[in-house]
């Protein structure tokens, strides 16, 4: 019985750590890209990317379907302690074939959105566009809250 009650203690202090959730910010950002229509050979260093391939893969049947999922895909983890105010992530980018010519995307997420939680969002850049404009050279991704900017990030290679 005693076991029993420390390991409920410990899982009740682990769900009570991950729902305390103070301020609105970005807490990680992984950039998974996938290059081709199979997925990297199972190693250590390529097992996210092989994990993402895996997931992005999940339901295409065909070549056709494979090679339209091949692209960049970012996955933005971000804490939300305001979920009844608006909230925006704002993606600005880069890509080969179109030079410094910085390009927007966005995902709008309106208020009511529950608790205060930990949150993720995703930009993926597949398809015909990708293929004609190129991989994705540099980006920055703003978190507002309200219409006031809360946190951002950026690649090495964003000016």
């Amino acid at each position: 019985m005693r076991i029993r009650l420390t390991w409920l203690s410990v899982a009740a202090a682990l769900l009570a750590a991950c729902a305390d959730v103070q301020e609105t910010r970005i807490t990680d950002i992984a950039d998974l890209p996938v290059k081709s229509r199979t997925a990297p050979i199972f190693n250590w260093q390529n097992s996210p990317l092989r994990a993402n391939a895996m997931y992005v893969f999940h339901e295409a049947n065909t070549e056709n379907q494979r090679a339209a999922l091949v692209g960049d895909y970012y996955y933005v983890n971000w804490d939300d302690a305001d979920p009844d105010k608006p909230a925006r992530l704002l993606m600005r980018y880069t890509q080969a074939a179109t030079g410094a010519d910085v390009k927007v995307r966005e995902v709008v997420l309106e208020p009511g959105r529950g608790e205060p939680a930990s949150r993720k969002t995703e930009f993926f850049f597949n398809g015909e566009d990708r293929k004609l404009k190129g991989d994705i050279m540099s980006w920055r991704i703003e978190l507002y809250v309200d219409g006031e900017l809360k946190d951002s990030r950026q690649s090495y290679l964003w000016e």
